[in-house]
């Protein structure tokens, strides 16, 4: 009966080659025969074998003087150790991700563009507070698995021997390189079109840094792995300037977008603006209906059958209504922030209902068609 031979492979130390069994059993025959290394390369070669199987079995033994051939440790996965390189490099891109665009938005917030539109506008300030958000949270955590693993790696250095590190790291610099090159070919593609403004610019080159330095880092690790030199001078350099970079881009935005209290206070004003527009539309459809302006706003509501809120959002302070006379009239309340002069246009309130902080009144007139009748009930 036919046999077939099945070459089982096993990982070396690298984690990138895995060597065929039989070229693992010769190379330690050889070795435990006194065969000298450059000997045992130069017959494998020279045999058909692949100079980086070779050199990836030659690895798999220490380069030791003995009777017997030493083994080098070959690093196992573990779930934890599994566990902790996804964590750390998800929060990785994560951080990266939400840095560079919470740095857009400040570019789109400084040198705003004529042409963007109002909902664009309006979408910066949630933006900001989403990538606040996922940078207070994701990169302190990046920052404590990077130390602790830091750690770890240097009290046992076959940690870096790890599959999943290496599998993850190359992934990484993957990406960095692709996110690279679609920097650079966006860059000459807006040149060659006359479209190299300032603020694309700056966003060419916060992409350019994010990603250049996660590509540099880690294939700087990949090269300590093969030195064997410690390398957390630089992790640690590289996280700070991280953190400082992250920390002023939290800072600035928290200026653009006010604080957490200042933007409750905001969301308030908000809803009172949008109650007083349900009263306008009221008033606008009873004007229609009856010819003349409501007496009141406490009726409004069954009349028209919207529901309208006649009080604040706190229920502290009721809206006010006067109406006058040629089908004019005022709405008014108490708002606790000033929107006239609002970082960017349409960023809470359109032109029609910005106000100061404090009591206001909005002064409306009906359409010609809806005040058909000078009078009030």
């Amino acid at each position: 009966m036919a046999t077939r031979k099945v070459a089982i492979g096993f990982s070396m130390p690298g984690g990138d080659m895995a060597v065929p069994q039989e070229l693992e059993r010769y190379v330690r025959d050889a070795l435990a025969a006194g065969m000298p290394r450059p000997q045992v390369e130069a017959t494998l070669l020279g045999a058909g074998w692949g100079q980086a199987q070779v050199r990836a079995a030659l690895a798999g033994y220490a380069d030791i003087a003995g009777p017997v051939p030493v083994p080098r440790p070959r690093r196992q996965l573990s779930a934890r150790e599994a566990f902790e390189y996804l964590l750390l490099f998800a929060t990785l891109y994560l951080s990266a991700w939400h840095l560079g665009s919470l740095l857009f938005d400040l570019v789109d917030h400084v040198l705003p563009d004529p042409a963007d539109p109002a909902y664009r506008l309006r979408r910066l300030g949630p933006s900001m507070r989403w990538s606040i958000s996922a940078l207070v949270v994701a990169f302190p955590l990046f920052a404590w698995l990077a130390r602790r693993i830091g750690g770890d790696v240097a009290r046992e250095p076959v940690r870096r021997l790890s599959p999943v590190r290496r599998w993850l790291t190359y992934l990484t610099l993957f990406i960095a390189a692709s996110v690279l090159v679609g920097d650079l070919v966006a860059l000459v593609y807006n040149v060659l079109g006359g479209e190299a403004s300032l603020r694309f610019v700056l966003k060419v080159a916060v992409v350019g840094v994010i990603a250049g330095a996660v590509f540099g880092y880690y294939l700087s690790d990949l090269r300590r792995d093969e030195t064997g030199g410690d390398g957390r001078g630089l992790g640690r350099g590289l996280v700070v300037a991280a953190a400082v970079a992250a920390v002023a881009a939290v800072a600035c935005a928290i200026a653009v977008i006010g604080t957490p209290p200042a933007q409750r206070q905001a969301r308030l004003d908000e809803r009172r603006v949008d109650d007083l527009r349900q009263l306008q539309a009221a008033i606008a459809d009873h004007a229609r209906r009856e010819g003349r302006l409501p007496a009141s706003l406490e009726p409004l509501a069954d009349a028209t059958g919207r529901h309208l809120n006649l009080v604040d959002p706190l229920g502290r302070t009721p809206y006010v209504y006067a109406p006058g006379e040629g089908g004019r009239y005022r709405l008014c309340a108490e708002f606790a922030t000033d929107t006239r002069g609002e970082a960017w246009p349409g960023g809470r309130a359109d032109e029609g209902w910005r106000h100061p902080a404090g009591r206001h009144c909005f002064e409306r007139v009906l359409s010609a068609e809806a005040a058909r009748a000078p009078a009030v009930d």
